[in-house]
């Protein structure tokens, strides 16, 4: 059973490159699609969790999504993804929690990320974005 009051949503990205501009590019996108595609704003997230895989060293996503103007007062929390054999490189992955219900959660999966998840990154009218 859902909680009524709050929402958890997950995307993820595949970065091009292990370069700080790219990850920062990379981290802002997503974060403005899973908003845009759940009708959410900054207001309505009580956290962010953000993972990336181990071949991305050079930036951490959080910063990037500071540094593009976002989540100034968001409490985010990152971690290294695991390190698993055949896993998809350079993925920015992420889960935001909500403060309200979203009625129809939609997963966004992006630039390749799509492949970690077949299933739901149809769930998303922009998951091509």
């Amino acid at each position: 059973m859902s909680n009524p009051l709050i929402s958890a949503i997950r995307g993820a990205i595949c970065v091009a490159a292990d370069d700080p501009a790219l990850i920062d590019m990379a981290a802002c996108k997503l974060f403005a699609a899973v908003l845009e595609a759940n009708g959410l704003c900054e207001a309505d997230i009580a956290c962010l969790l953000l993972t990336q895989t181990g071949d991305l060293k050079s930036r951490n996503p959080a910063a990037g999504l500071r540094k593009g103007g976002y989540c100034a007062t968001t409490p985010l929390f990152c971690m290294q993804e695991l390190e698993i054999e055949g896993m998809l490189e350079r993925v920015i992955r992420v889960m935001i929690v909500a403060n309200r219900a979203v009625e129809q959660v939609r997963p966004v999966f992006l630039d390749g990320a799509e492949k970690l998840r077949p299933d739901l990154a149809g769930a998303s009218s922009i998951s091509g974005m």
